[in-house]
This record gives structure tokens, sequence and C-alpha cells, in this order.
């Protein structure tokens, strides 16, 4: 498994950035191998960001090139270049 984050800075107010996500949600299901998107915000910062978890590497570096991830910086009116990190998942804790 594959985590990918993604912390940006947007020109936008919370609410038009939610919005965005909403409107967004039915293509981030049809990616394939993307199984769980978590959303966040630090408000100490005023940074919001993504946790993308991907079955495999493949479908990572796929979703990393496709058109949605392109379009992201000026759908969302970014401030600056995002951070992107990814990440192997070395254990899985089940609660």
């Amino acid at each position: 498994m594959k985590v990918l984050t993604y912390h940006f800075r947007s020109n936008m107010s919370f609410d038009e950035i939610m919005k965005l996500a909403e409107s967004r949600e039915s293509q981030y299901k049809d990616v394939p191998g993307l199984t769980q998107v978590v959303y966040m915000k630090d408000e100490r910062i005023n940074q919001y960001g993504s946790i993308m978890f991907f079955d495999n590497e493949n479908n990572l570096n796929n979703f990393r090139t496709s058109e949605l991830v392109k379009s992201i910086k000026e759908v969302y009116d970014l401030v600056g270049l995002p951070e992107i990190r990814i990440f192997d998942v070395i254990k899985q804790l089940s609660t």
C-alpha cells in the first residue's frame, strides 16, 4: 500500500474549498486503486491537505500524472507549489 500526502495553501475560503472538494468527489471515486481519501486543515498556518491511500505504486503514479491532479493548482487557486510526499505503509494497526 502507498500513501500520498498533499499539502497546500489557497487564496480561496474554507467554504469554497469544501464545495470544490465535494463537487469533485465522483472523479476521485473513479481513480483506479484509490482506496481512501482524508481531507484536513491546519488552522494554525491556514494550510490544507489530503491523505490518499493507494493499493499499489503503479496506481499512485498513474494518478499523479492524471488530468485530475494537473487541474488541482488552478482549480483550488493554490499559493505556491504544493508539498507532496509519498510513503510506504509498513504496518497497519486495526482498532
